[in-house]
């Protein structure tokens, strides 16, 4: 039969007679006999210290139980009993359950102080029964070396498994966040696997989200690799320490699912943060459940492709802002036709007075006089071109369909930015977008 330590009990008897005198020798056995009581001492004593073990359900409680005894009784039969050094297999066991706990969440201190403590009141127990006895002290005091170096080999195979496991985990946690979010910005997707998704990550969809993706800066087109979702997930949590917030990679760039209407002003922060002026951020509106976070998912990712087309200074683009350009499907092919049709040739050089009348008029209602005041010239002066506008160009604005494709076409125009005669060509680094 095997003993704790290994070996044979004959073997393991003879080791004990010829390490440890006869008189502690017994006393160490006696507190052997005793194991189950220090044990359950120790467990007492750590739960009135660590919050964490005290709210752990009965089925987890009587597993830490288990392992206190386990250790306990590697205390009094290997480094008291054997007087030897703890192997690798002693440890095997003490490695399984670090790296349960560290996938049970258990917090690595609180876990390690329980070691720490088990063997401070282990060894005040063993100093209680040699007494007063000089001879018993000085043989129980020659042990220390060997009880502290047992000890260190413990802590450092728990410290080592615990955060071995937690790194397997968090790299499996980081991949599984990372499929999420492709998933949901993907349209195929069915939304059973999506919401079993998110109730394993823990994320509460009951809840109002915002989407926001964070693209990749303009003269990269991809992720830095000294990027990671973490650095993204630290700086947002630095601009919204209260807020509980998912981050994940994907082929558009970084994605992070945030509580609430976040404000743009930390996304804008987060995003200078990261690539300096040229990341841009997509912010999708908030809603609840999973019908929402899709939505909000779509509208951000719209709102970074429409965002890399407009020549705005501003960093972060929110759908909301930009909805109405979504509609005409602004930076596709087919809204450059568009402008064409209904503006050219205003967009030329020698036309640019016909294209500001235009742009006045647009802004003022169509209203002559309030349209000629911000032109500064008079209105029988506006009235003309007006003529000409109709009799040259075609475009007769007593028309109310007329009206309408020129508003039309002078909000893609002047949303994208582009000086007259520019219409056909795009920004550099933008691409068409599908409307």
């Amino acid at each position: 039969m095997k003993s704790a330590g290994g070996g044979t009990r004959r073997e393991t008897h003879r080791a004990e007679r010829d390490a440890v005198p006869t008189e502690l020798l017994a006393i160490i056995r006696r507190a052997y006999l005793g194991r189950r009581t220090r044990a359950r001492l120790i467990v007492e004593h750590c739960l009135k210290r660590l919050p964490h073990y005290r709210r752990l359900p009965r089925v987890r409680l009587a597993q830490v139980r288990e392992s206190v005894l386990h250790h306990v009784t590697l205390f009094y039969r290997v480094t008291l009993q054997a007087g030897r050094g703890l192997t690798a297999e002693d440890l095997e066991h003490s490695r399984r359950m670090a790296r349960q706990r560290a996938a049970q969440g258990t917090p690595l201190g609180e876990y390690l102080t329980f070691f720490a403590a088990g063997l401070t009141l282990l060894w005040e127990h063993l100093m209680e029964l040699v007494g007063e006895d000089p001879v018993l002290r000085a043989q129980l005091l020659e042990r220390v070396a060997l009880i502290l170096s047992n000890q260190t080999r413990l802590m450092s195979a728990l410290t080592e498994s615990y955060v071995e496991e937690r790194e397997r985990l968090s790299r499996f946690r980081e991949q599984d966040i990372d499929e999420f979010f492709q998933l949901l910005l993907s349209e195929d997707t069915a939304d059973s696997l999506l919401e079993a998704r998110a109730r394993a990550l823990g994320i509460p969809l009951d809840e109002p989200h915002a989407v926001a993706i964070f693209g990749p800066a303009a003269s990269t087109a991809t992720e830095s690799a000294e990027v990671a979702p973490d650095d993204v997930q630290r700086l947002l949590a630095s601009r919204m320490p209260d807020a509980a917030t998912w981050v994940g990679h994907s082929r558009e760039g970084f994605v992070a699912l945030l509580p609430g209407e976040p404000d743009p002003g930390s996304l804008e922060a987060v995003a200078e943060r990261l690539h300096g002026d040229e990341r841009r951020v997509g912010l999708g509106g908030a809603a609840r459940y999973l019908a929402g976070a899709r939505r909000s998912a779509r509208e951000a990712l719209r709102a970074l492709q429409i965002g890399t087309i407009l020549r705005h200074h501003q960093r972060v683009h929110r759908y909301a802002d930009l909805a109405v350009l979504d509609l005409v499907g602004i930076g596709s092919p087919e809204a450059d036709a568009f402008v064409r049709r209904v503006l050219d040739p205003l967009t030329a050089g020698v036309h640019r007075t016909y294209l500001e009348t235009l742009r006045h008029l647009s802004r003022s209602g169509y209203r002559v006089k309030l349209a000629a005041a911000a032109l500064s010239v008079h209105p029988h002066t506006l009235t003309y071109r007006l003529k000409q506008l109709r009799a040259r160009f075609g475009i007769d604005l007593a028309d109310p369909d007329a009206r309408l494709r020129v508003d039309l076409a002078l909000l893609i125009l002047d949303a994208q930015g582009r000086s007259p005669g520019e219409h056909g060509r795009r920004p550099p680094g933008s691409t068409a977008l599908p409307s």
